[in-house]
């Protein structure tokens, strides 16, 4: 039945898989896209403030219409919020999902019909090219992770309910009925009471699928935790799961490939900081095609891979795309790309418009014909600046690095006047200051005593599970949280050090 369902489901998603392989005329498909875009919600109290009905061309588009982040929806987000309508899209908004930085404080995504149909547009080529190109892959039932709710369900003063209620929502109507069944995890474990009965029940619900062929996580240590749960619990999950018994064994030689014997893929995020996670996922799957997730966030769906490729695709009939170019500070259109290094710039259905998202990526490969190649590299914002050392995610990264800390947990977060790396390994305090000392900014603040020595906190435990607990406590989506070396949280310790 499962693997009827499988095929159903690649069928009906045959004809955007075809469409998106054609050839096409890249700034044809993309203009076209924000033209009717525009005039779809020109009567919206933003397309009024800019004037969406005059626009014509996107030389006037990028004339009159601002760069934007979060920030600047704020407001309008605060009136949907209580009820408003035709804010920022003529049509309704169906939820608000919450998403965050790694700085911590919660945002509101407006998600509109028009929102959901662009994700549609490129999951269903992702899937439908697994499915087609991965022997075995339609014959299993899948998992897509879930992010739990431990507060209950949430709505705004006007009504306006906070979240997908699961993740088979990301998926049309009809999908949706199919994939309940296909999903080897049900969404009841959304609504958990705590986190230690989210992974149990997860775990619980994953040893009971005997054919499991598709894991979808987002972050690598998603998945190497809930393997170290199972096989931590595996005495305790042999008693409720009786019929697993053999296959738990594997769990405790940490051999999930024969734990899940139908596995064929692992779609994760295996770029930028994510990079150095994936060495442990393939140590417990051994032999399991692990696929670099594409660029997705809760705003946007940027693009997907192929199988075969390496990077990414853009999926150029799901929003508006430019890129300010990181050598030149020039914004250029899809059809006008170069290999390079750009920042994202996003134009949705959601209501957001010229969103300045924070990913950096590498443009690999351009065609007029195809959907330009690229690959996520790192996110642009995280910086800290306490009193003008100016720390940014790349500088911590390269210390770490230069220190030898690869293989070990590291995150950097002020706490007073200084700095404090919580980590795996043994180091000293100088040894630390002195790396951060090569960054001139950081440097002068020692000198000035604005900034006191920096601090070595040696971590034990399971750090990456309690990096993920504090931020998910905090309002965070799993979905959401990328791996990090530097925060601009404090108060660290309490959670990595209990």
């Amino acid at each position: 039945m499962t693997g009827a369902l499988n095929r159903i489901v690649r069928t009906m998603y045959a004809g955007e898989y075809r469409r998106f392989l054609a050839p096409c005329d890249v700034r044809r498909v993309q203009m076209d896209y924000l033209g009717d875009l525009l005039q779809k919600n020109a009567g919206t109290v933003y397309g009024r403030r800019y004037g969406f009905g005059q626009i014509r061309d996107y030389r006037r588009f990028a004339r009159t219409v601002p760069l934007t982040t979060y920030e600047d929806y704020a407001p309008y987000i605060e009136r949907i919020a209580d009820g408003g309508q035709g804010i920022l899209t003529a049509e309704p908004v169906r939820l608000l999902e919450p998403t965050s930085g790694s700085s911590g404080g919660r945002k509101l995504i407006p998600y509109t019909a028009s929102l959901q149909a662009e994700f549609q547009r490129g999951i269903r080529p992702w899937l439908c090219d697994l499915y087609t190109r991965i022997p075995g892959v339609c014959d299993g039932m899948s998992y897509w992770s879930i992010t739990p709710v431990t507060q209950g369900k949430e709505f705004t003063p006007g009504g306006i309910p906070i979240g997908f209620e699961d993740d088979a929502a990301y998926f049309g109507r009809i999908e949706q009925k199919l994939m309940r069944r296909i999903f080897a995890v049900d969404g009841s474990v959304k609504f958990t009471k705590d986190m230690a009965h989210f992974w149990e029940e997860t775990a619980a619900q994953l040893l009971r699928c005997n054919a499991l062929s598709l894991i979808s996580v987002w972050n690598p240590t998603y998945l190497t935790i809930l393997c170290d749960y199972i096989r931590e619990h595996a005495h305790a999950l042999a008693r409720r799961v009786p019929e697993c018994r053999m296959r738990l064994r594997h769990a405790q030689e940490n051999r999930f490939d024969r734990v899940f014997p139908a596995l064929r893929v692992i779609s994760c995020w295996a770029d930028g900081s994510a990079a150095e996670d994936v060495p442990a996922i393939r140590a417990r799957f051994p032999g399991v095609y692990l696929q670099p997730k594409g660029l997705l966030a809760t705003e946007c769906f940027v693009s997907f891979p192929l199988v075969g490729e390496e990077g990414s695709r853009l999926c150029l009939r799901s929003h508006f795309f430019e890129f300010r170019s990181l050598a030149t500070g020039r914004i250029v259109t899809a059809d006008r790309l170069h290999p390079g290094v750009y920042e994202l710039i996003v134009t949705t259905g959601g209501g957001f418009y010229r969103y300045c998202i924070g990913d950096v990526i590498e443009v690999l490969e351009t065609d007029p014909a195809h959907p330009p190649l690229i690959r996520f590299l790192r996110r642009s914002g995280i910086t800290s600046d306490l009193c003008g050392e100016k720390l940014t995610e790349d500088f911590v990264r390269g210390v770490c690095l230069s220190l030898g800390l690869e293989q070990h947990f590291c995150l950097l977060a002020p706490e007073g006047r200084r700095y404090c790396l919580y980590t795996t390994a043994d180091l000293p305090d100088s040894a630390l200051d002195a790396a951060l000392r090569e960054g001139y900014h950081y440097q002068y603040c020692r000198e000035l005593g604005q900034l006191q020595c920096a601090h070595v906190i040696r971590v034990t435990g399971d750090p990456d599970k309690a990096y993920l607990a504090r931020l998910t406590a905090e309002g965070m989506r799993l979905g959401d949280i990328k791996p990090a070396y530097l925060s601009r949280l404090d108060g660290w310790k309490k959670w990595l050090c209990p």
